[in-house]
């Protein structure tokens, strides 16, 4: 392990060896400054050492190293100067995501000059043996050889920032940026597996945060802007998950607003709940639940007609016909005659469940009835349109 009087004398090692191409050389020497117990105490120097040491994780590919990095870096300045290791930050998911997109155009002007030139006369032999033996396309090896180990290390920037922010309050602002570019990354490159997985980190994260209530620094649920913070990552999330029609991903984006809003005991501003129920009407459509997808429309239009000063009386017919066409396609009985016992429970758990993330009434002493739960009754606030 290396040893240096002062901070500057790594930095400035470091510099040496990457001028001789010892990178990963490197990387070690300020690793092992990083880590080391002398310097636990922020100074201006420890700074401009992140910002070198996330570049060179970056040139490497070496997450593991970044995260240790940032863990001990987060430890020196959280209490002094947060301001420091937000730069850090976003210095080193800026990189990540330049690298990503570097490989992304290198592969595709690679595809683009093997889509001019004549491959039958130019190809190397060991090429064509290659592309006979692995059935792999020009894009399919460059996507692989080029693209694919950067965006993977792009994904693990984002989780290890997230890991790394997550319930503190002084970061929060941080870390509810870092999960919209998250969810932008899977939106963007359609990346459905890691949109799950970014979901469920999300939601141990809040399950972490209400579980341990003696935490340092915790977030405060209560306070308007954290409460706020919270809402609009879980809104964006439940956007992204509709666009990329991950339906029960979204149906449990939904759940996650709803116990938040019931956490919080506080109701949310009327432009989160325009979102919350035009999604819900998307998801109660996909599964086919009308009686909950009329109610929904109906919540729309209400909050519409009484928060949307701009809205035009246009516009306002074109919400209550939804809301009359989708109480309209409500049948009158339900389909579930000669169902088994163990279907007609988890129909009935399926309907509190979506009857809760909307308020909705049903009366549970009713439940071998083939008609509806509830009537529909919300003719008279669209009549006088």
């Amino acid at each position: 392990m290396s040893t240096f009087a002062k901070p500057e004398n790594a930095l400035k090692r470091a510099e040496e060896l990457i001028n001789v191409g010892q990178k990963q050389a490197a990387l070690q020497a300020l690793h092992d400054l990083i880590t080391s117990k002398r310097y636990r105490s922020w100074q201006k120097p420890l700074e401009k050492i992140m910002m070198k040491y996330v570049e060179l994780c970056v040139d490497l590919r070496k997450g593991r190293f970044a995260k240790d990095g940032l863990i001990q870096y987060r430890i020196v300045c959280q209490q002094v100067n947060v301001s420091s290791l937000e730069e850090v930050i976003k210095h080193f998911m800026q990189l990540s995501n330049e690298k990503a997109e570097e490989a992304k155009t290198q592969a595709q002007a690679l595809e683009d000059a093997l889509d001019v030139e004549d491959l039958e006369a130019d190809k190397r032999p060991e090429d064509l043996m290659l592309s006979y033996v692995s059935g792999e396309k020009g894009k399919d090896r460059s996507d692989r050889e080029f693209v694919t180990p950067w965006f993977k290390f792009l994904w693990e920037t984002y989780r290890t920032v997230l890991e790394i922010l997550r319930n503190n309050s002084k970061l929060e602002g941080l870390y509810a940026m870092t999960a919209h570019k998250a969810f932008q990354f899977c939106k963007q490159y359609k990346r459905s597996t890691e949109f799950r997985r970014l979901c469920e980190i999300i939601r141990n994260h809040l399950a972490n945060l209400n579980k341990y209530r003696d935490q340092r620094d915790r977030p405060d649920l209560t306070a308007p802007e954290s409460c706020q913070l919270y809402l609009d990552t879980r809104v964006e999330q439940l956007k992204i998950a509709t666009e990329l029609s991950l339906w029960q991903e979204a149906f449990r984006s939904v759940e996650d607003i709803h116990g938040l809003m019931s956490l919080v005991k506080r109701t949310p501003k009327p432009s989160v709940l325009v979102i919350y129920y035009a999604k819900l009407t998307e998801i109660f459509w996909i599964s086919e639940s009308h009686l909950y997808h009329a109610y929904a429309w109906l919540k729309l239009f209400n909050l519409q007609k009484s928060y949307n000063k701009n809205i035009t009386q246009k516009d306002l017919q074109l919400l209550a016909s939804s809301v009359l066409l989708a109480a309209l396609s409500v049948t009158p009985y339900d389909n579930k005659y000669g169902a088994s016992h163990l279907e007609l429970e988890n129909e009935k758990e399926r309907g509190l469940r979506m009857a809760n993330l909307v308020n909705f009434s049903l009366d549970s002493k009713r439940e071998n009835r083939e008609m509806c739960p509830v009537p529909f009754s919300g003719f008279k606030s669209i009549s006088s349109l």
